[in-house]
């Protein structure tokens, strides 16, 4: 494959968009951009400094020697599929998807019919739209996995465009990956969602809560990323404070059921946390493990 492949993004999203913008300000060619709507392929390829096709997903994607598939994660296997029942993608391409929890065994059906190179690549940042897109993937973690000729052309694509690559060597650990990525974000914010409404069983307003909260959170995870969560910790488990601990959750467990089920399972993740930073012995760890349970 020659050293930077011709592009060929399939599905012009927010995601195909933004990689195609970047691939053109990398210097790499795109050979087209196609989609089952040709208005939104044709204002795709408008926002890019070079001549590009566009057309169908059948013209377009034989002229891309990295193709990616940048739809919707419930439909990556099925276009994958159709095209490559039409051998629509060029021996020797690498074809890659960019979901963070689906693995390139996705595409195999291209593999097979096709004999091309897969793999996946994900960022692992979050953005709304393309111009959110386009400022936060420089600089953010790309998760490359898939066959050794995808990952090391992926890896080389994910630096170029300004992205961090990082390999999964096992495809069955994307899910894992994914998993990561989900508690992380997605179940941050949903704490964060769940500290605001305990905070306001206890009478305060939600956006006092969030406002107060703020300077706190950001302090965390300031510490968090400065020494690792077991340095950073602090609070009663951290100094076993069993009375406390046991009172508190007795008042979480009788204002919400639900919101005693998140103090108990990270409470019981915590004190590991604790006896890793050595702040607490094993014989406190049970002891506090035992507190934290929702059946007593």
């Amino acid at each position: 494959m020659e050293d930077k492949p011709v592009i060929v993004i399939v599905g012009p999203g927010v995601v195909g968009k933004t990689l195609a913008i970047l691939a053109d300000k990398a210097g790499y060619r795109i050979g087209g951009i196609a989609a089952r709507d040709p208005k939104k392929a044709k204002a795709a390829a408008d926002a890019i400094n070079q001549p590009i096709a566009t057309g169908s997903l059948e013209e377009i994607t034989p002229l891309g020697t990295l193709v990616f598939l940048t739809v919707s994660d419930d439909a990556i296997e099925s276009v994958c599929q159709q095209l490559a029942q039409q051998k629509r993608f060029s021996a020797g391409a690498v074809v890659a998807h960019c979901s963070g929890a689906l693995s390139s065994e996705i595409l195999s059906s291209a593999r097979e019919l096709c004999h091309v190179h897969i793999g996946s690549m994900h960022p692992l940042q979050t953005f709304p739209n393309v111009e959110a897109g386009l400022e936060r993937l420089p600089g953010a973690y790309c998760f490359c996995e898939g066959d050794d000729v995808a990952v090391k052309v992926l890896e080389k694509f994910s630096s170029a465009i300004g992205a961090k690559p990082v390999r999964i060597n096992n495809p069955e650990g994307k899910l894992l990956y994914h998993a990561s990525a989900v508690m992380a974000c997605n179940y941050f914010t949903a704490l964060l969602d769940a500290a605001i409404t305990t905070a306001q069983k206890a009478g305060i307003n939600p956006s006092d809560a969030l406002s107060a909260l703020e300077p706190l959170v950001r302090a965390t995870l300031e510490n968090i990323f400065a020494n690792g969560p077991a340095k950073a910790l602090t609070g009663p488990i951290a100094r076993g404070d069993e009375k406390l601990i046991a009172k508190q959750f007795k008042e979480v467990l009788a204002a919400d059921k639900d919101l005693a089920d998140i103090y108990s399972t990270l409470g019981k993740w915590t004190v590991k946390v604790a006896l890793e930073k050595g702040t607490i012995d094993e014989e406190k760890a049970e002891s506090l493990r035992k507190l934290l349970s929702v059946n007593q």
